[in-house]
């Protein structure tokens, strides 16, 4: 059942203009400067309410929300989640994902680089990744690997909101009722929006990023796949994501209020 808040973000979604994914391509920004936020729902209505006017929402077959499933690798040792977790400035995530209505998946190779910007490398795919093939391993190309073998280590569900500004010059994500699982567990954060602004280069007068200032939400840092890591393994080390860990849960239970 969908809670008071995601029925009202529909509505408001309904209020916004429509942008085809043709049009949506032309702001792709493989390469590009990423700022995450972490919202409550109620937060959410409120930002979306403010940006409406400056932003199309991507709309294929009168769909807006979007369903997505994610499969995330690593090596046996967590080498991945670890160099995210150490602050290592070049590191990787590997991934495939589906998206579910357009029955469409990639797998993909995403760099972060020099601590802000993201490329991110994608092959199309038949279906979801179970294991590594050698010639997907060799795409990784990545030192710390030291050829390690890598294998899946966590899934991912997630509904996701794309908008575009009118300029087509900054790229907008949402992702709602988030799921995690791995072989013995799963966890949902339904109380929680992970809001991603996709900028080719910075622009601090973007209407997005001074309507969340007037909101008073601040920049944070949310990896799927460590967040999801650190709440489903126990005896993994989370030192450094405990701030983002404390915060989530916060927002839990600012959202039962």
């Amino acid at each position: 059942m969908k809670s008071n808040h995601v029925q009202y973000i529909e509505k408001i979604l309904d209020t916004f203009e429509s942008v085809s994914l043709n049009q949506l391509d032309s702001v792709e920004l493989q390469n590009r400067i990423d700022t995450k936020y972490v919202l409550t729902l109620e937060q959410l209505a409120a930002l979306l309410e403010g940006i409406r006017e400056e932003q199309f929402v991507l709309t294929i077959e009168e769909n807006r929300i979007f369903n997505y499933k994610t499969i995330y690798y690593d090596t046996p040792d967590y080498q991945f989640y670890k160099d995210h977790h150490n602050g290592c400035v070049n590191r990787v995530k590997v991934r495939s994902r589906k998206y579910v209505e357009s029955n469409l998946c990639f797998y993909e190779i995403k760099r972060k680089l020099f601590g802000t910007r993201t490329d991110k490398q994608r092959m199309k795919i038949s279906e979801l990744f179970e294991s590594i093939s050698p010639e997907s391993y060799d795409l990784i190309q990545y030192k710390r690997l030291n050829q390690k073998p890598i294998e899946k280590k966590l899934t991912n569900y997630f509904k996701r909101i794309t908008l575009t500004n009118k300029k087509f010059t900054e790229r907008i994500t949402i992702d709602l009722e988030i799921r995690f699982e791995n072989e013995t567990n799963s966890i949902e954060l339904p109380h929680i929006a992970i809001v991603e602004v996709k900028q080719g280069k910075t622009d601090v007068f973007s209407s997005t990023i001074q309507c969340l200032k007037k909101l008073r939400i601040h920049e944070s840092g949310f990896s799927k796949y460590v967040i999801g890591v650190s709440l489903l393994e126990s005896d993994i080390k989370k030192n450094n994501f405990k701030p983002l860990l404390l915060k989530i849960n916060k927002l839990k239970q600012y959202a039962k209020h």
